[in-house]
């Protein structure tokens, strides 16, 4: 009995040490978080009001991608089209073309394939 108590103590261990040193699960600060996306944009080109505009941008974007987890699945990837696009012209006219090129792929680029951010798309939906 001592024996399988140690070994799920030392299972415990290893699992707490993994997820402190992933930061916790995920989870960041959100302010840390802020000036991360801050410098990817600046390291972008972008200058101090161009990335204001950017985080402006995607903030008012935010709600409404998250309005999404309502949605039925047949009618999902439609709508995440339409707030993508909305997203993109606007970006378009905030920033200089070569610039607007730059973090449409970078954000395109973030969501990860199918534009889920999971593996696969992270749909789930035969095809």
């Amino acid at each position: 009995m001592k024996k399988v108590i140690a070994l799920f103590a030392i299972v415990i261990g290893c699992s707490a040490t993994t997820v402190m040193a992933q930061g916790g699960g995920g989870q960041q600060d959100p302010a840390a978080r802020l000036a991360a996306q801050k410098q990817r944009y600046k390291d972008m080109g972008l200058n101090d009001v161009q990335v204001d505009s950017v985080i402006a941008i995607s903030n008012d974007m935010r709600p409404k991608m998250m309005a999404l987890r309502d949605a039925s699945e047949a009618d999902r990837p439609a709508k995440m089209k339409e707030i993508t696009d909305e997203r993109n012209k606007r970006l378009e006219k905030a920033l200089p073309a070569d610039l607007a090129k730059k973090v449409i792929e970078a954000m395109s680029m973030q969501r990860g394939p199918g534009g889920g951010g999971r593996p696969g798309g992270g749909g789930g939906g035969k095809k």
